[in-house]
This record gives C-alpha cells, structure tokens and sequence, in this order.
C-alpha cells in the first residue's frame, strides 16, 4: 500500500475535531487510510499492535487502512471508547 503523506493541514483539522469531540478517539481519513494522532494514535497501537510514527511538529501518527476499519471500531467501543470516524467532505485525495 502506498504510503500516504499526513500533512499538517490535515493535524489541525484533527485538533479542530478535538477540540468539538474531546471525549471520542478521532480516525482522520487522509486518501486510502485513517490516521489517529497523540494519545488517539496512541491508544490504536496498544489495540491493535499497528505501528508508530512520530512526525516533527505533529507527534506520533497510527495509521490503519479503510480495510481494518471494521475491526478497529469493534476494538475501541468494545474497550469502552466513543469514536468519531471523519470522512472528508472536499477534495478526498488530499
């Protein structure tokens, strides 16, 4: 799978989302895959063994494909977590 490049545009949505949701684990579609950011991305690697990234300036990333999504989901609720899966509305190659 190619790797898709998480810019800091798309951290500051995820902050802005946040910010709106503070109690929910935040998945950020960025192309073909979801990414969680900080203590989110966090929480999916001790979940799911998917790895860490850290990126300068954003943190650590995790980052799992639309496939897996199903079983994350399952994941995160099952554990007691209210989840907030955001799907881009403009330009979803971004």
């Amino acid at each position: 799978m190619k790797k898709t490049i998480i810019r800091k545009e798309h951290f500051k949505s995820y902050q802005a989302i946040r910010n709106k949701y503070p109690g929910a684990v935040i998945l950020l579609r960025i192309a073909g895959e979801y990414a969680a950011f900080q203590e989110d991305a966090e929480l999916i690697q001790q979940l799911t063994g998917n790895s860490l990234t850290a990126l300068p300036g954003i943190g650590n990333t995790c980052r799992c494909s639309i496939a897996e999504i199903d079983s994350i989901l399952h994941k995160l609720v099952k554990a007691g977590n209210k989840v907030a899966l955001c799907d881009p509305l403009e330009n979803p190659h971004c």
